[in-house]
């Protein structure tokens, strides 16, 4: 079952075709500002590859954030508008459950980081429950001297945009994620997505919209 993957949430952007045995094609890359001029050529030239068409799309799967504005827009518009006129079964994805789900288990608390822009960052935080990583409340904007406050009262583990962070700053409590880590890939969501599609857990391409955390 051939699925695509959709994520343009922040300047990290990828795309991937996974048919549930292999993945025919995957393309990560830091877009900057670029995601309305780059996405459709990415995702064309992919599925020529992979000598893929759009009816023969069994799902697509986009990341609804959180992320910046623009970019959650520009995909999730490309992917609605595949859906609706291919009549192909959409699901949106969180952006901070795409880093979780390609996180390895850990004996302590995890804390997925993306960029919220103005110096700030959206901070969700999981544990490892059931064989997978579980959200333990909701997503909120902090900063990158509350992250280390925070990091203070117990283990943690650090993955998403970590940027240039100061592996000084923290404690020996505190593993930060190796590099590939921290890129997300479009056939991670698309993983999640498939155990979404077997159960008919869909969602309307018009009632779909992005999932924005704003900061003060």
């Amino acid at each position: 079952m051939m699925l695509l993957g959709i994520d343009t949430a922040t300047e990290r952007a990828s795309v991937a075709l996974d048919d549930g045995l292999e993945i025919n094609s995957e393309h990560s890359w830091r877009s900057g500002n670029n995601h309305t001029v780059e996405l459709a050529s990415y995702v064309n030239r992919m599925m020529i590859a992979a000598d893929v068409n759009a009816q023969s799309l069994k799902g697509i799967a986009v990341a609804i954030g959180p992320g910046s504005f623009t970019g959650l827009r520009i995909g999730l518009g490309f992917a609605k508008g595949l859906s609706i006129a291919h009549s192909i079964p959409l699901v949106g994805v969180s952006t901070l459950d795409i880093l979780a789900h390609m996180q390895p288990k850990v004996e302590c608390a995890m804390l997925t980081l993306i960029s919220a822009g103005r110096k700030s960052i959206v901070s969700g935080r999981y544990i490892w429950h059931s064989g997978g990583w579980k959200t333990d409340g909701t997503p909120y904007i902090t900063t990158w001297q509350e992250v280390v406050q925070e990091t203070k009262s117990g283990s943690f583990y650090l993955c998403g945009e970590l940027g240039t962070v100061d592996r000084a700053e923290f404690g020996e409590n505190v593993m930060l994620a190796p590099p590939p880590l921290n890129v997300r890939r479009a056939s991670y969501m698309i993983a999640i997505a498939r155990k979404r599609l077997d159960i008919g857990d869909l969602d309307e391409p018009n009632a779909l919209s992005p999932f924005y955390l704003r900061t003060t």
